[in-house]
């Protein structure tokens, strides 16, 4: 019980940590400022977990675990995995879900529709689909993913080994595009 505890702590200060950076205008590279949040609550959690009596001064004894290291590695797999698997995959979501902003924008429509037309030149509360793709291009170059040479988007090395990773991993979940466009 007191992984669980430590770890969902750790995860409600994580959201405050978060929540205040991007408050305070923190906003640029959102996915790698929400990692090194992460990795700062990581030191808070190991030091409840290592610090703190395994009952933690109220759990019955059934609740405890006995073996100690068992406690600190379940805190850590759960805290990763509400980061990794929870958080962060939620503003990926929130941010950067294309169709999530497609529905947005139809909610906040007159109606809670939107003519199929307006698509297009009304994403993301009227920047338009040339704002989200110029957006996407500017955070492949300031993550040093590739460069923008005239009209050529060139890979740098890291940028390959990204593209290659995610490629395959998308063959092997099967979640690569199997047609191309519809003539």
């Amino acid at each position: 019980m007191k992984p669980i505890l430590v770890a969902a702590l750790a995860g409600l200060l994580l959201f405050v940590l978060v929540s205040a950076c991007w408050r305070a205008g923190i906003t640029r590279r959102r996915a790698g400022s929400m990692f090194v949040a992460f990795l700062c609550v990581l030191p808070v959690l190991l030091t409840i977990e290592l610090l703190t009596p395994p009952d933690l001064g109220f759990l019955r004894p059934e609740l405890v675990m006995p073996i100690g290291w068992i406690d600190v590695a379940f805190a850590l797999f759960l805290y990763a995995t509400g980061f990794f698997g929870g958080i962060l995959q939620l503003y990926n979501l929130a941010d950067r879900g294309f169709s999530l902003r497609i529905l947005i924008d139809a909610l906040e429509a007159p109606g809670q529709a939107t003519n199929l037309d307006r698509i297009m030149p009304g994403y993301s509360a009227g920047c338009g689909i040339g704002w989200m793709y110029d957006k996407r291009l500017q955070g492949i170059e300031s993550a040093g993913l590739a460069r923008i040479d005239g009209n050529f988007l060139v890979l740098t090395a890291k940028g390959r080994r990204v593209a290659q990773l995610f490629g395959r991993l998308q063959e092997f979940a099967r979640a690569a595009p199997t047609t191309g466009p519809v003539a």
